[in-house]
């Protein structure tokens, strides 16, 4: 098993996307399986989620399409066991990607769920359940350039839109990390005899997933 390293990292923004593909149902199961009549999505094809009906936990939440077969396929990495029962809902496959060829770093944040007081009057020691999962922040810095990149233009129109974008980091290794998010203006920061550097900060919905190649 290889360390993450920081190099050879490529960071891409979805450019356009492919033609929505409606899909009839989705599997408890780790990981969930959707069944999707001739849905012609290839293997490691990524794409997310949306008007979902059901099972509101997969709501613009970012998948990668494993092991697919002419009308299902695995959610790879994602665990839906413990999800609502799906009714109905749509996958938007990316069919493009453009570089953000000014990333430099990257850090995906965690965070322990919300502890929840249930203890009674006849206890005698606190309990507590756990409760909601904090969202799961992505932030990237990267260097400032002149003329953006088709990429970093993306993500501004995103902003001023205030729309999603879908992200997929590929390791030097191959394995891939992916989410969409809201991303926030990207910043600018410029010193007297210094490359200017800016960062930028995404709200992820759902999961961050970390896949192997």
């Amino acid at each position: 098993m290889a360390n993450v390293r920081g190099r050879n990292v490529r960071v891409e923004i979805a450019a356009t996307y492919a033609s929505d593909v409606t899909v009839t149902a989705v599997t408890l199961a780790s990981p969930g399986v959707a069944t999707a009549t001739a849905h012609g999505l290839a293997n490691d094809t990524v794409g997310y989620f949306y008007d979902v009906v059901g099972m509101a936990q997969l709501e613009k939440q970012a998948c990668r399409v494993k092991n697919q077969t002419t009308n299902t396929f695995e959610l790879q990495g994602l665990n839906t066991t413990g999800y609502s029962t799906y009714t109905s809902g749509k996958y938007k496959p990316v069919a493009t990607w453009s570089t953000l060829s000014e990333a430099t770093s990257y850090s995906i944040g965690g965070g322990a769920s919300d502890k929840l007081d249930v203890t009674t009057l006849l206890d005698i020691v606190r309990k507590e359940e756990q409760g909601l999962l904090p969202t799961q922040n992505v932030s990237m810095n990267v260097i400032a350039q002149d003329t953006p990149s088709a990429a970093m233009l993306l993500l501004e129109s995103a902003v001023q839109t205030q729309g999603l974008v879908v992200v997929r980091i590929t390791l030097g290794n191959g394995a891939v990390r992916v989410f969409t998010g809201e991303p926030s203006t990207p910043g600018e920061d410029v010193n007297v005899g210094a490359v200017g550097t800016g960062a930028i900060d995404f709200a992820a919905k759902g999961f961050a997933l970390k896949l192997a190649a």
